[in-house]
């Protein structure tokens, strides 16, 4: 199931490739594919990758019916 998108003044959840490959049934490879690419927007905080909520979302919609 997708994330769901925060409500105004909620704090923004972010999640680890690891759990970006779980939610979207897909290898963290294929995940780590998708940052180096842009396709998927991804931030880094003291050496760790994580992938914002609303940026995963967003991802989903626009590629919603394809392929990994």
């Amino acid at each position: 199931m997708p994330p769901r998108k925060p409500k105004p003044g909620e704090p923004m959840k972010f999640f680890t490739i690891a759990e970006v490959a779980e939610i979207v049934e897909v290898a963290t490879r294929t995940v780590r594919r998708w940052i180096k690419s842009g396709d998927l927007v991804a931030y880094r905080f003291r050496g760790l990758v994580r992938i914002g909520a609303a940026d995963l979302n967003e991802f989903l919609e626009a590629h919603r019916g394809e392929e990994p």
